[in-house]
């Protein structure tokens, strides 16, 4: 499977893999809000909360998972601190499933 695959009119059709951003947060609420908008725009994330406080990892998760609720997404704890959001849209390839799959579990 490549990188990219093509679509019938010649136009490339990104894997929904190939558009994780990965980050990791920090108690910053203009981030928190520029993320939610990579998100809207179709980009899963995958946000390592580990930098944060207790009481601030259990604000900011929420938030995440308040948004990817709201724009009809999806939420996957890979780990205590570590979460993917993304639309259900971004499933439909099966590349977001792949890569949970091939996630070393600890």
């Amino acid at each position: 499977m490549g990188l990219f695959s093509k679509k019938k009119n010649n136009e490339v059709e990104i894997k929904a893999k190939d558009k994780i951003i990965f980050k990791e947060m920090v108690n910053d609420d203009n981030l928190a809000r520029d993320l939610v908008l990579e998100l809207k725009n179709g980009n899963p994330l995958v946000i390592n909360f580990s930098n944060l406080n207790e009481m601030d990892a259990n604000k900011m998760i929420p938030f995440f998972e308040g948004a990817a609720l709201a724009l009809e997404g999806k939420t996957v704890m890979i780990s205590e601190e570590i979460y993917l959001f993304a639309l259900k849209e971004c499933f439909l390839d099966g590349t977001l499933k792949q890569f949970i799959e091939n996630i070393p579990s600890n």
